[in-house]
């Protein structure tokens, strides 16, 4: 009979081991699903652009698939369609400026620069943009590990960036443009992030969407009209570029929702760095493009960052779900703030 107790006392604490290691592992899984799209998004983007798709055409589409995924989650989970307070209405309101902005620097960064390359400068200085505005903004304060990991991604993304411009061929205007709109996006991106965790603490993602998705897909399709000449007509390949930016997108959309819910903002896009090296193969087998030897120090650097990112975030949640389970054992209730 005391055998029995104890084995079962083994198999729960086995059962609960796993659970709060799966538990400390979220934020990087489901980082890694949103690198995984977010990687495959770039390659159609610039896929669809070589194909003669104008830039903003595509943006509109992107959208529209975003849009009509949230209808779908509005029928299903029948969120409040508007902010507890007006603070709350004016956050959704310049989180949906912002935010369409930033995709919009994003996705025409691909059509100037192979998708690889800039997500090497977006990823590499959009946790330190971020780390700034998240404690300007949030509070929120990343540890001296965290900190090393963005700043190798930094050093990382300067080194792409000397790359860039030791092996361009193109007008210097061109490579100018190649290198600044990437950094404009990081940017740009950075701020949006922190509103959209500050936002998703008191509102349903399936609102802040709706409300992003909503304005973005009518601004587009207006800004497709007067600023390029759309094309309706196209082959089956091409809109299965098309389609895949759309799909791509909406699912690191889905994907990102969840990691800003259970991660700081800095460390969430850190977490995402991972996306360069994705891409950079892809970039190899698709757009046949070879980065030189800076290249791939740089990107070197920013995977290296990005594994020391992710390696102490899962160490940091598995010991913090180890303490909780173990006071909880013990009796001890914790604070509400510990809980989150």
């Amino acid at each position: 009979m005391t055998l029995s107790v104890k084995n079962g006392d083994l198999e729960e604490d086995a059962s609960g081991d796993r659970k709060a290691s799966l538990k400390a592992a979220r934020g990087p899984l489901l980082a890694l699903g949103a690198t995984v799209f977010s990687g495959t998004s770039s390659e159609f983007t610039a896929l669809g652009s070589k194909g003669g798709i104008p830039g903003f055409q595509l943006l509109f589409f992107l959208r529209l698939t975003q849009f009509l995924t949230v209808l779908v989650c509005l029928v299903i989970f029948r969120p409040k369609l508007i902010g507890e307070n007006r603070r709350q209405n004016w956050l959704l309101l310049l989180e949906t400026l912002i935010h369409n902005l930033s995709t919009a620097l994003v996705l025409l960064s691909f059509t100037y620069a192979a998708p690889g390359i800039a997500f090497g400068i977006i990823q590499g200085a959009l946790p330190l943009f971020t780390a700034g505005f998240g404690f300007i903004f949030l509070k929120e304060k990343i540890g001296a590990i965290p900190c090393c990991g963005i700043l190798i991604s930094v050093t990382g993304v300067v080194l792409v960036s000397i790359g860039m411009a030791t092996q361009a061929v193109d007008a210097s205007h061109t490579l100018v443009v190649s290198i600044l709109l990437p950094v404009a996006a990081a940017f740009t991106k950075a701020p949006d992030f922190v509103l959209r965790r500050a936002i998703l603490k008191d509102v349903s993602g399936t609102t802040l969407y709706l409300y992003v998705t909503s304005m973005g897909t009518v601004a587009l399709l207006i800004l497709t009209f007067a600023c390029e000449t759309p094309v309706w007509t196209m082959s089956a390949e091409i809109a299965g570029y098309v389609a895949g930016v759309g799909l791509s997108q909406t699912m690191v959309m889905l994907f990102f929702i969840a990691v800003l819910k259970v991660e700081k903002a800095a460390i969430a896009v850190g977490l995402r760095t991972l996306v360069i090296p994705f891409t950079i193969i892809l970039d190899y087998f698709i757009l046949s493009v070879v980065p030189n030897v800076l290249k791939w120090a740089g990107l070197g650097l920013v995977v290296l960052g990005a594994v020391v990112l992710n390696v102490h975030t899962y160490w940091a949640h598995r010991q913090e779900e180890k303490r909780s389970s173990f006071l909880e054992k013990m009796g001890i209730s914790l604070p509400e703030r510990e809980k989150k």
